[in-house]
């Protein structure tokens, strides 16, 4: 799977892309069994990893997420409470997350991972499941209200951001990659011609105080022209 951006320094519309942290997609359909597990698809397993968490997601169906993606998410989680400690919803929202959220372990080379109670329940799953790859989470939802939520994905508004979202992705528009403050510093100084030595690592006099000026012509007087760094775009 690729990841989704350039290295640093690279046009990012011509770049390769690079092997990383792979990427969760497809629609899988499959089914509990009578101990309310099931087996993950096989194309998610290399963003799930043999250990991997399951919470409840906003629509109420099961949210998996690698290790790492869902302690950040607990984490997130923490600091939000502590930033709102007064904040009702965000303590509502917290805890329903954290409530059912489990930290599972896959069975074997057979992929099969319990489904807890609790997380069955919310999501009102019985028998036949539906497991959808978002990038860096897979949502299983009961196919019952999969197949609902079908009817509100084929709404014209839907299909309009659809439309943007592939236009502008295979347009090859990418974000600009965006240099440093002393990279454009020095790229300034480049331009006008006065070269860049002691640009870099402020010693060429004010840099420490937001400005670099020139090092000397070469007459034995610095040269008189400076450049700030909110002129180059700071």
């Amino acid at each position: 799977m690729a990841r989704l951006s350039a290295p640093r320094g690279e046009d990012r519309s011509t770049a390769p892309l690079e092997i990383g942290v792979p990427v969760m997609t497809g629609t899988h359909f499959h089914a509990l069994d009578d101990k309310g597990r099931v087996i993950v698809p096989a194309k998610l397993r290399p963003g799930l990893t043999e250990r991997f968490w399951m919470m409840l997601d906003e629509n109420d169906n099961v949210a998996m997420y690698n290790h790492d993606t869902g302690r950040d998410v607990l984490e997130f989680c923490e600091r939000q409470m502590a930033l709102n400690p007064d904040d009702e919803a965000i303590a509502a929202a917290v805890e329903r997350i954290t409530e059912a959220a489990e930290f599972v372990t896959i069975e074997g080379d057979s992929w099969r991972v319990p489904v807890s109670d609790l997380l069955r329940f919310r999501a009102r799953m019985d028998k036949d499941i539906v497991s959808v790859g978002s990038l860096n989470r897979a949502v299983m939802w009961s196919r019952e209200r999969w197949e609902e939520a079908q009817q509100k994905r084929d709404s014209p508004d839907v299909k309009k951001a659809q439309a943007r979202i592939l236009r502008a992705a295979a347009s090859g528009i990418r974000n600009p990659v965006v240099p440093s403050v002393e990279e454009r510093v020095e790229e300034a100084v480049r331009e006008a011609g006065y070269g860049t030595t002691g640009i870099a690592n402020g010693t060429s006099g004010g840099y420490g105080s937001g400005r670099a000026s020139a090092p000397s012509a070469g007459d034995g007087q610095g040269n008189a022209r400076v450049f700030s760094l909110q002129q180059v775009g700071r």
